[in-house]
């Protein structure tokens, strides 16, 4: 997903937070629940390819395991690279505007781009079960924010990780909630908001946010970062879609929902004031720099790891 920098704005919606929550949440609620099932699980954001969505498991494999599976994390990053280069040829081959769409003519012509990997993408799938299968850790608890309908967490049952995870997902939307239930029945998800959640402090060892942060209100935006901090008690995992090295937010509204460009100093500070350790990672940089991979299909996605 790509957002256009808007001028910056420091007003809210007017009516207060309680009236801007729920005009959010509406912002979701009249959708098929069959179109949020299949939201955010397709073309780039496929998370068996997404790297960002790969490197939130790999984090959570390295707490659990330490560098035991290093060699195995980089392999699986150089592949999902080949799978996007082929995405992103075919895309142009087609003359297809890959994103995530609500519309389904657009939503499907993603899908037509989809082919070129289709079968491809399981190849990790297998590996990471097999890797996983006699595999021995106590479970560590995490807490996901604006969990969908299981769109990443499926990806964490499907490799064999879900199993090292006490898991617990929140959504403000409940069609969410329910799609995510009848995926995954024996699961915690629960209809909740990420800026008043009734868990105690550190109730979690890591509190999981993807792509979340830039549909907010400034203020709401420091609310969700200040509750992600009070839970997690070891590390957040945060992902961006739209942050760049500029000194403040450039918030674009549209009624109760946003489409902000984030500043990352300004996330990082705050960040600070509960984690000692706060790493950034600019995902085209570092996949050019270190992957030799200069077509990173979003130039504005970071990832943030806050740690204790």
């Amino acid at each position: 997903m790509c957002a256009r920098a808007g001028s910056r704005v420091l007003r809210t919606t007017p009516g207060g937070d309680r009236a801007r929550r729920f005009l959010l949440a509406q912002t979701w609620a009249y959708l098929p629940s069959e179109m949020l099932d299949a939201y955010l699980v397709s073309g780039y954001q496929n998370p068996r390819l997404n790297v960002q969505s790969i490197l939130v498991r790999h984090f959570v494999i390295r707490m659990q395991f330490g560098d035991a599976f290093d060699e195995l994390m980089a392999e699986e990053i150089r592949f999902a690279l080949e799978l996007n280069e082929s995405l992103r040829v075919r895309a142009r081959e087609l003359g297809v505007t890959m994103g995530s769409y609500i519309d389904p003519v657009k939503s499907a012509n993603v899908k037509r781009v989809d082919q070129v990997v289709e079968g491809r993408d399981s190849e990790f799938v297998d590996r990471w079960v097999a890797a996983l299968a006699d595999a021995e850790a106590e479970p560590c608890s995490a807490l996901e924010f604006a969990c969908g309908s299981a769109n990443d967490y499926r990806a964490f049952v499907d490799y064999g990780l879900a199993r090292f995870i006490d898991y617990l997902g929140v959504d403000l939307t409940a069609k969410n909630i329910t799609n995510a239930r009848r995926r995954f029945p024996g699961v915690r998800f629960e209809v909740g908001d990420v800026m008043r959640l009734p868990y105690a402090d550190g109730a979690f060892d890591y509190v999981i946010v993807s792509d979340l942060f830039e549909h907010l209100a400034p203020d709401d935006m420091e609310r969700t970062l200040e509750e992600a901090g009070r839970l997690a008690r070891e590390a957040v995992i945060l992902t961006f879609f739209n942050m760049a090295d500029i000194p403040d937010h450039l918030v674009r509204t549209k009624g109760a929902y946003h489409w902000n460009r984030l500043s990352r100093s300004r996330v990082e500070a705050r960040l600070r004031r509960r984690f000692p350790s706060v790493t950034a990672t600019p995902i085209a940089t570092w996949l050019a720099e270190r992957y030799d991979y200069p077509h990173s299909y979003n130039r504005n996605a970071w990832t943030i790891v806050a740690k204790r």
